[in-house]
């Protein structure tokens, strides 16, 4: 009950800071300037964001489509969608752990092979994106080389050591090769960074002039914001990237935040709406939900006390 509570008093400290990272950005640009960013944005310039974001959606579909087939012996093709869509919605509204963890429950039969699955997407994609930061770090703060190489390197050992993590064995539904998955993996946050970078690049060129290079540097860092966690998804501290290094390239404090706001409601607010309907309709799936983290629990407790007995 206790963690219950604190999961849920973090998650609303989490809401707060965003929003009061966002209202305070917001208090520092140009009102006019950002009010006009929206009046200028042209129709075909919507339509071609609005596209690119389908194809983002896409690839990230079959990411997840991808690391279920993998992991899971016990799944329908038709519950993949609702499932996906759902992960954005759950990553929004639900406090703490139980997050965007909770899409897996939309997928009836057997959960462990689908815990292996969801795992091994958040922990590629924040190794990924770490690798990422660790490549432009430097390029932008040349006294972060040393520090940029000596994580580099905790990240190779446990790049290394991550398959040998107990529990990964217990939840396996079937023989995996891991470093196929993880090249896998990559394959896919490319296409995504790509066509996010795409957007920010169109969208800042419709007010400012700024190369493709210069955008794709700066989008590592928006790309990135999610990890870290003081907000839901990282509201404001992307925007607050934005602003920060845009203005090396000349972008406007207003026109960053904007295109920062504009593409995260296209890319995660849309998304998540459409994950609400799926979360609805298929609410009698989530009666697995108590029997399901019962069973979990149950897992690490005996892999626990094999350990003791070891």
């Amino acid at each position: 009950m206790e963690s219950r509570i604190k999961q849920k008093i973090i998650y609303a400290a989490q809401i707060c800071i965003g929003l009061a990272l966002v209202i305070w950005i917001l208090k520092q640009v140009d009102r006019e300037q950002f009010i006009e960013y929206f009046k200028s944005l042209s129709l075909v310039s919507l339509v071609i964001i609005a596209a690119l974001s389908c194809i983002g959606l896409y690839i990230q579909f079959r990411r997840w489509k991808y690391l279920v087939e993998r992991y899971s012996k016990h799944f329908n093709l038709r519950d993949l969608l609702p499932s996906f869509f759902a992960g954005f919605t759950f990553r929004l509204l639900i406090p703490g752990g139980h997050a965007e963890f909770s899409k897996i429950f939309l997928l009836p039969g057997k959960k462990r092979g689908k815990v292996l699955a969801f795992g091994m997407e958040k922990f590629a994609q924040a190794l990924i994106k770490i690798l990422a930061l660790l490549i432009v770090l430097p390029l932008t703060f040349p006294d972060f080389k040393v520090y940029s190489i000596f994580i580099l390197f905790l990240i190779i050992i446990g790049y290394f050591l991550f398959p040998r993590i107990p529990i990964l064995k217990n939840l396996q539904e079937k023989d995996v090769n891991y470093h196929r998955v993880i090249g896998m993996n990559l394959v896919f946050a490319l296409g995504i960074f790509i066509i996010m970078g795409l957007q920010y690049y169109l969208l800042l060129n419709q007010v400012d002039s700024v190369s493709l290079l210069a955008t794709y540097h700066t989008s590592v860092y928006l790309w990135s914001a999610g990890l870290v966690p003081i907000s839901v998804s990282g509201l404001g501290v992307r925007e607050g990237f934005a602003v920060y290094f845009f203005n090396f390239y000349g972008v406007s404090a207003a026109h960053a935040v904007a295109t920062s706001l504009f593409i995260f409601t296209v890319n995660t607010i849309f998304p998540a709406l459409v994950g609400a309907y799926y979360i609805y309709r298929n609410r009698a799936y989530f009666g697995e939900l108590k029997d399901s983290i019962k069973s979990t629990r149950e897992i690490i407790a005996s892999i626990r006390s094999n350990k003791r007995n070891d």
